[in-house]
């Protein structure tokens, strides 16, 4: 039978903002496409899921500020969706200007206050925690821009402007969640930094061992031998740039492995380079080791780090490992 996934546990990776010390505040990443569609809310107060892309259409249903929705298709200004994960979910066409389609969340257990606009001087027009009815039931608000130390996030009858430009310190523990396997599971991190490479990142201490030295930083899995692991995070930096560096990778990794390589959008470390190793040359058979390889710019040159998962712990391991690599900040070296 096939698995279904609803929108709350979309595979999901989570980074975790907010002021210091016990500070409960979390960026969700995008979730992307699932087995369904791509995660979407619903922004204004009463939307009309339409039989067909037209406002003549059959109205099938009304939607209400802060539904969500799983978006199978564009077209012309309308999105189509479905509205639950079972076989007989309602599904139709909305007008795509009043939703917003796989966002970023922010969620908060902390009394937050929501400005007008991006300044600290500006009227507060909420206060948010985590039982506000600005907020959604799952309290997640879809995060409509980004902007430095701001996020522009969509509430009730408006937007407002939420400050997360404090950081975290190195040290400090926090929580993030990660979807495994359809279920939601808290995870607890720790900020580490390593100077010599040059980057922060948020270390699963529960599920993970650190390995530092000068010249790498491995995170491996407290159930793998610490000395041949076959589940760990590895980063490390070279003296080249993302392109040059992505293409000697590739290059090594082709030899063995089909590759992919697409850029991508970390959390906190912005545009990267991705590369895909999860099939053997053809495309045949998986290899014993999957692998997936974030190039970062990173000053003169670029931080490279490769999560290694087995097959069987793609599900498990693969989402800790993405869950940490959005936590991932460059410092300077």
């Amino acid at each position: 039978m096939k698995k279904h996934v609803c929108l709350a546990i979309i595979l999901a990776v989570i980074l975790a903002l907010g002021s210091v010390g016990t500070a409960m505040a979390e960026i969700i990443s995008p979730f992307g496409f699932g087995q369904i569609g791509l995660s979407s809310a619903v922004l204004c107060e009463k939307l009309t899921l339409r039989a067909k892309p037209s406002t003549s259409a059959k109205a099938i249903a009304t939607l209400k500020f802060g539904d969500h929705i799983i978006v199978t298709d564009q077209a012309d200004g309308w999105a189509r969706c479905v509205l639950g994960d079972s076989e007989d979910a309602a599904s139709g066409w909305v007008n795509s200007d009043y939703i917003v389609i796989d966002p970023a969340w922010y969620r908060t257990e902390e009394k937050t206050p929501v400005y007008a606009w991006n300044d600290l001087y500006a009227p507060k027009v909420a206060l948010l925690d985590a039982n506000t009815e600005l907020l959604d039931p799952n309290t997640f608000l879809p995060i409509l821009k980004d902007e430095g130390d701001w996020l522009l996030v969509s509430l009730r009858g408006g937007t407002g402007w939420i400050y997360v430009g404090e950081g975290r310190r190195e040290g400090e523990k926090f929580y993030g969640v990660v979807m495994l396997e359809g279920m939601e599971e808290t995870v607890r991190y720790e900020r580490i930094r390593n100077d010599a490479i040059g980057f922060e990142i948020g270390y699963d201490y529960d599920n993970f061992v650190r390995q530092s030295g000068t010249d790498r930083e491995r995170i491996v899995s407290d159930y793998d031998d610490p000395n041949s692991p076959e589940n760990y995070l590895e980063l490390t930096y070279v003296q080249a740039d993302a392109a040059a560096a992505a293409a000697k990778v590739g290059a090594e990794l082709s030899k063995y492995y089909e590759i992919n390589t697409e850029e991508f959008v970390l959390g906190r470390a912005g545009s990267c380079l991705r590369i895909d190793a999860s099939a053997d040359i053809g495309g045949k058979t998986m290899p014993d080791q999957l692998q997936m390889v974030y190039i970062i710019p990173a000053g003169a040159g670029s931080i490279v780090a490769t999560a290694h998962y087995s097959i069987e712990g793609a599900e498990g391991f693969g989402a800790r490992f993405r869950g940490m690599m959005h936590t991932l900040e460059v410092i300077e070296r």
